[in-house]
C-alpha cells in the first residue's frame, strides 16, 4: 500500500522566518548604529561597518532557504527572486557605504527594510498546504 502524496514539506517556512527576524533585528540595529555615527560617536562607525557583513552574510543563507519553500516546500516561487533582489541591495549598500556615498546609501537603507518587511510579513502568514501522514 502506497502512502498519499505529499503537496509539500512545512518545514522549510520555519529557517526563512528566523533569518528574515534576525534580519529584521540587525537592519533596525544598523540605523540605530548610523544614527549614533552621525550624533558623534565616531566609534559606531566600526560596529555599523561589521554588522554591514553579518547582514550581507545571513541574506546569502536567506537565499538557498526560500528555494526550499519551492522544492520541497511546494511553496510560491516569488520569495526566491525577492531575497535574492534583497542580497543584491544589501551588498550594494555595502559598496555605497564604503564609497561613503550618502545620497544613495541612506535611501537604500530604507528600500531594503522596506523588502524586508514585506518578505517577514509574508512568511508569518503563510501558511504551507501539506497533505500527509
Amino acid at each position: 500500500m502506497s502512502s498519499p502524496l505529499r503537496r509539500g514539506q512545512r518545514w522549510p517556512i520555519y529557517p526563512v522566518r528566523v533569518l528574515c527576524l534576525l534580519l529584521a533585528a540587525l537592519v533596525l540595529t544598523q540605523a540605530a548604529l548610523a544614527g549614533g555615527f552621525i550624533s558623534g560617536h565616531v566609534a559606531l562607525l566600526g560596529i555599523h561597518s561589521a554588522n554591514a557583513i553579518l547582514i550581507a552574510l545571513i541574506a546569502t543563507v536567506l537565499v538557498p532557504c526560500t528555494a526550499l519553500l519551492v522544492r520541497p516546500g511546494r511553496g510560491p516561487w516569488w520569495p526566491v527572486p525577492a531575497s535574492a533582489g534583497l542580497w543584491i541591495l544589501i551588498v550594494t549598500q555595502i559598496g555605497l557605504g564604503y564609497g561613503r556615498v550618502l545620497q544613495g546609501h541612506v535611501p537604500l537603507g530604507m528600500s531594503i527594510f522596506g523588502v524586508l518587511a514585506v518578505l517577514t510579513v509574508w512568511s508569518f502568514r503563510y501558511r504551507p498546504k501539506w497533505t500527509g501522514a
